[in-house]
């Protein structure tokens, strides 16, 4: 896992941040990381996919070259933007995997709020949910401008913000 502050130039990163702000429809998803017979229905997001199954679903996947040139990647699995909206209390996602095959994955945070993404251990998986069981600590920030790289098939969980109307986050996963 590796997180960078100031991960792309502030001026391209305004642009991106001024285009996802304004220019973004959003898809609802009734569900974040959990079955549609799981009974959660505080577990929800908004999503914009840019790229899945091989083929460019929206023109503004073109405004990332720059970024996944940065990110040397080779070869592009999925890209998303993710909206989770402030629901007035904070609510913690249900741990996920996002592929069950090691890969890189990205998250650029598209804005500062008191949310974060977290990184599942063992303990988690014994039934231990206390924000004490994360591996080695690991536990980042929503910090606008910062990218947190870690390998996608490692149980990691995202959250929702009470500080701010919404919490938005670039995922890129890819090899």
């Amino acid at each position: 896992m590796q997180v960078i502050d100031n991960a792309v130039d502030q001026e391209y990163f305004d642009h991106l941040k001024k285009s996802v702000q304004h220019c973004i429809c959003w898809t609802f998803q009734e569900q974040v990381a959990t079955s549609k017979d799981d009974p959660n229905d505080e577990q929800f997001y908004f999503v914009k996919s840019l790229y899945h199954n091989l083929k460019v679903d929206d023109d503004f996947y073109y405004n990332l070259q720059p970024l996944f040139e940065a990110l040397e990647i080779k070869a592009i699995i999925r890209c998303r933007i993710i909206m989770y909206v402030n629901q007035g209390k904070f609510i913690k996602h249900t741990p996920h995997t996002d592929y069950d095959s090691p890969h890189n994955a990205a998250l650029l945070y598209m804005n500062t709020n008191n949310g974060y993404t977290g990184m599942v251990n063992d303990d988690w998986v014994r039934g231990d949910t206390s924000d004490s069981i994360f591996s080695d600590g690991n536990k980042v920030e929503s910090v606008e401008n910062r990218i947190l790289l870690h390998d996608g098939s490692i149980p990691h969980y995202s959250t929702t913000c009470t500080d701010t109307r919404k919490r938005i986050v670039l995922a890129v996963n890819y090899f």
